[in-house]
């Protein structure tokens, strides 16, 4: 395997699992918002809500943090990604074919992202 395919494997494999890593903490945001909502909603202990509050505080920045590191890995991939697609020997490759399945799963997924925030 040449350099350049580890180099396109690697990148595939990690801006796959950086965007998972985002889906995974908005979905946790939203499971502790919907938490803290009912806690207060029941009338719960303050210092309950207050511990919850603070869980939900960090889940929002682990948002943050995980949305900006897929981004870097969203580069990285892509400028590999575009190198491979000049290199006719690459693009012939069954990694080459994995790395653009998921580039486009992923422009998709980011599309739908954006779409939900509007």
């Amino acid at each position: 395997m040449t350099d350049k395919l580890k180099d396109l494997k690697i990148k595939t494999g990690i801006a796959k699992r950086t965007w998972k890593e985002y889906l995974s903490y908005k979905k946790e945001y939203d499971n502790e918002k919907r938490k803290v909502e009912k806690m207060t909603n029941e009338g719960r202990d303050e210092y309950d809500l207050r511990k919850a509050q603070e869980v939900l505080k960090e889940t929002e920045s682990m948002i943050s943090h995980t949305k900006s590191s897929f981004l870097k890995a969203w580069q990285g991939f892509q400028d590999v990604y575009n190198a491979a697609g000049n290199d006719e020997t690459l693009k012939q490759s069954k990694e080459y074919e994995e790395a653009r399945n998921i580039h486009d799963d992923l422009i998709k997924a980011q599309e739908e992202d954006r779409a939900a925030k509007a």
